[in-house]
């Protein structure tokens, strides 16, 4: 720890001078960690410095700078082997976790990293996707990298990645798989006023399901619903449907204050509705209204470290 804690200091007085003729994988790297990590690897001083592509005294003069910065004494010379003292093995856990940082940043502000242009990352939604989908995973990214800027642009707008929400296809291929990062549920809700609702969404919380399709909802009971999910009712029930439209606070709020429509909206817009009573979540099961939700970046987006971030912290916040 006496080694590491050095080390940090170490790294902490280098200074960075920008210059145009320095690329920013050098600024993000420091060659003698490397050397050490080939060294310790390979077990000789001849072929690291052959991996590395310099010379044998580059080698040994970078791992004494190195250890002469630690203070401490990091490999040993036994008949031309080289060996990790038990501070080189120590030690070597540290340079690793570090030149992965070193690698990370590198990749996230070198040349294909975000920083380059200084542009913030244009990401086109759909409605549901922008609404109900993005914030919780930029919220995430803001929060582990205040660096990283977002526009959310309308879906269909030039962007580096489009998203959106989408049947679930009864087949799917690889890139299908690809783009994949999460599926949407649809949640069939009624108000806390509907009573004829009522014990049927009592029931669900207990565990006992009255009806498990749409289908079983009371006759005097209609529906309104996201437009995208009217086309997948069957033709008797379109029959019983009020309101389509794609505006989900306008479903939620006439479901919210009618005591006879019934909502057929993504669970993700009505999660937070339910959990503070207004509206009651009936034990409907729609399978056939799930959704996919599609991350499609550029192929000049998808190789960056920012890409794979915002990938991920989709999935996670699902």
């Amino acid at each position: 720890m006496d080694a590491f804690f050095r080390f940090s200091v170490y790294l902490c007085a280098i200074r960075i001078t920008y210059k145009e003729s320095i690329t920013m994988a050098e600024y993000f790297e420091d060659f003698k960690l490397k050397v050490f990590l080939a060294v310790a690897r390979l077990g000789s001083f001849t072929v690291a410095a052959r991996e590395l592509g310099v010379s044998q005294p580059a080698v040994s003069q970078n791992i004494t700078s190195l250890e002469k910065s630690l203070g401490v004494q990091l490999l040993e010379r036994r008949r031309g082997d080289v060996f990790l003292t038990d501070a080189g093995r120590s030690f070597l856990q540290y340079a690793r976790k570090i030149n992965y940082w070193y690698d990370a940043a590198d990749r996230m502000f070198g040349q294909q990293g975000l920083a380059t242009g200084g542009k913030p990352v244009r990401i086109a939604a759909d409605a549901v996707c922008a609404d109900y989908v993005l914030p919780a995973a930029l919220s995430a990214l803001a929060s582990s990298h205040p660096e990283l800027a977002f526009d959310v642009l309308p879906f269909g707008r030039q962007a580096d990645v489009q998203l959106s929400a989408a049947p679930t296809p009864q087949t799917m291929d690889f890139e299908g798989e690809a783009l994949l990062v999460g599926v949407i549920d649809a949640a069939v809700v009624a108000s806390p006023v509907n009573r004829g609702m009522q014990p049927a969404a009592e029931a669900s919380e207990d565990g006992h399901l009255p009806f498990s399709t749409i289908a079983g909802v009371h006759v005097s009971n209609r529906f309104a619903v996201w437009d995208r999910y009217q086309k997948l009712l069957a033709p008797d029930l379109q029959s019983r449907v009020a309101v389509s439209s794609s505006s989900l606070e306008l479903i939620k709020s006439l479901v919210a204050s009618s005591d006879k429509l019934v909502g057929i909206l993504p669970e993700p817009a009505v999660t937070a509705d339910i959990v503070a009573g207004r509206l009651l979540r009936l034990p409907v099961r729609l399978p056939e209204f799930t959704f996919d939700i599609h991350f499609d970046p550029l192929p000049e987006f998808g190789g960056r470290t920012v890409c794979h971030l915002l990938k991920e912290s989709l999935r996670d916040s699902k």
